[in-house]
């Protein structure tokens, strides 16, 4: 066969060749890019809300953040993990509950509850929040971080996504 544009000579053998290149080509990509999807899925999934329970309305005492340590199993990719978190409930003037992370802003560390100073002090910089989480002192940046908390039968529980 002569090809009028190249004025070359194209052999049916290397015809064929190249039909059949292009038919496993085809082919592969049809499989490839589903493949792909795959393996990539977990990563740009959003994980599921969960809503866990960490404490009983009953538990909280006027001015007195109660320490709560709660657990709960999410997907990271493609595994499974178990988290376990420590967070504060403070019930506020008109008797709703905050949760709070114990987790400073300033470099990450456990804050932990100073009942004399009625205030949250982080033992890595010296910083500190008032019963709410502002920052009262020290270096931290930002109040401690509130999670996203409702109460149902006479239940608090927090959401984790």
């Amino acid at each position: 066969m002569t090809s009028p544009a190249m004025g070359k000579v194209l052999s049916r053998r290397k015809f064929f060749a190249n039909g059949i290149m292009a038919v496993i080509g085809v082919f592969a990509a049809g499989l490839g890019i589903p493949l792909a999807g795959f393996a990539i899925s977990p990563i740009t999934k959003k994980g599921e809300e969960t809503w866990i329970s960490i404490a009983d309305v009953d538990q909280l005492k006027d001015g007195e953040p109660l320490q709560v340590a709660y657990s709960y199993t999410r997907k990271d990719g493609w595994r499974t993990v178990e988290a376990n978190k420590t967070a504060f409930i403070l019930r506020k003037a008109d008797g709703t509950p905050i949760v709070l992370s114990n987790i400073c802003t300033h470099l990450g560390c456990a804050v932990a509850w100073d009942a004399p100073a009625k205030q949250f002090v982080c033992p890595c910089h010296g910083g500190a929040f008032d019963a709410e989480g502002k920052v009262t002192g020290g270096p931290p940046p930002k109040p401690l971080p509130q999670l996203v908390a409702k109460v149902e039968q006479n239940k608090i529980y927090v959401r984790e996504a």
